[in-house]
């Protein structure tokens, strides 16, 4: 769930500073989870003060959502940042050291700041290419993905074709694979980055074909980066029906999938395709689904799929129709955007 956890005094200042501060006065009036640092007691007196920014803001949107009190679970959070981690789609705006924000993001991945230095444009970049067959792009992925990417530390992957193209006997989904992770992690984090690949598996494919290629996929991964990294294959006949890649704050889109590059070559467009980029507020202005919205129900729709497979191997083991690879050792999804 995308939540935002903030200090009262500071979703206040983005109701009455509109004009300073527009994005964030439209991410709090978006529609957005709310959870204040403050008291039952103290958020009942809020509500139905009329004076109050917070009541004002309140009745004057038709989209802002009645926020939660949740003053000693924040309190706790500010004592041990580290259990931000438990809210991977969480965005936390504290009271806290500036420094000590910035050491989570860069150790966790995560959405926690200051309230002392918030980023107003937070979350709002959007990119699109249109790829054309046979095109040559320099360094492949890391060509198309050449931007800052924002925080994260789990990634879930879904298309519907992705290991079912071959080029000569070479499996176009494995092979993009690869690439696409080394184009897309952070450079730097000191937790273990989830990353799980949703798609059917192939009736063509054993379960020893799998394994052995799990493995090679494994090996090359664990070399990408300095932190761990755990990949999760969840494969199963049953579909679903977008093709979509969501991490912690993002959601990619893909007209015919993201295995975009020839097996023998990932500098070249196996066909005509396109690849959209787009941060949770970056369509804050949109009458329509929002893209933090729209992350949240696919994360939805994902978990159940995932979990319903889960449960089938804890049972049943490795079948040619459902099977999982990567996951924990009592047969539950590992991936914590999908918990």
């Amino acid at each position: 769930m995308i939540t935002l956890y903030i200090e009262s005094n500071k979703i206040e200042e983005f109701v009455l500073f509109e004009e300073e501060m527009p994005h964030w006065n439209k991410i709090i009036k978006s529609g957005i989870h709310l959870c204040l640092n403050i008291s039952d007691e103290e958020l009942d007196a809020k509500i139905t003060n009329e004076l109050d920014p917070l009541y004002i803001a309140y009745n004057s949107s038709g989209t802002m959502k009645l926020p939660v009190a949740l003053g000693g679970y924040i309190e706790q959070v500010k004592e041990d940042l580290s259990q931000t981690i438990e809210k991977p789609n969480g965005i936390f705006v504290l009271d806290i050291d500036n420094d000590a924000a910035i050491d989570v993001q860069n150790k966790m991945g995560m959405a926690v700041f200051s309230s002392a230095n918030v980023p107003e444009d937070l979350f709002s970049k959007t990119f699109f290419i249109e790829l054309d067959k046979n095109a040559e792009i320099k360094d492949g992925w890391k060509g198309i993905i050449h931007f800052n990417k924002p925080l994260s530390n789990s990634l879930v992957i879904c298309d519907n074709y992705f290991f079912t193209n071959e080029d000569n006997g070479l499996n176009r989904g494995l092979i993009n694979l690869i690439p696409f992770i080394n184009a897309y992690l952070p450079d730097q984090l000191e937790i273990e980055y989830h990353i799980t690949v949703v798609a059917p598996n192939s009736k063509k494919k054993s379960n020893d074909w799998w394994i052995k290629e799990y493995g090679k996929l494994v090996l090359a991964i664990k070399q990408l980066r300095e932190y761990p990294i755990n990949i999760e294959l969840v494969l199963a006949k049953s579909e679903i029906h977008k093709r979509r890649i969501v991490s912690n704050y993002v959601v990619n889109k893909s007209d015919k999938g993201f295995d975009v590059f020839y097996s023998n070559n990932l500098e070249k467009v196996k066909e005509e395709n396109d690849f959209e980029y787009l941060e949770i507020f970056s369509n804050l202005d949109n009458s329509g689904t929002k893209h933090f919205q729209s992350a949240i129900k696919l994360i939805g729709q994902i978990s159940k799929h995932c979990n319903g497979i889960a449960g089938y191997v804890a049972v049943n083991k490795n079948q040619i129709d459902r099977s999982l690879f990567g996951c924990n050792g009592d047969k539950t999804i590992k991936n914590r955007l999908l918990n």
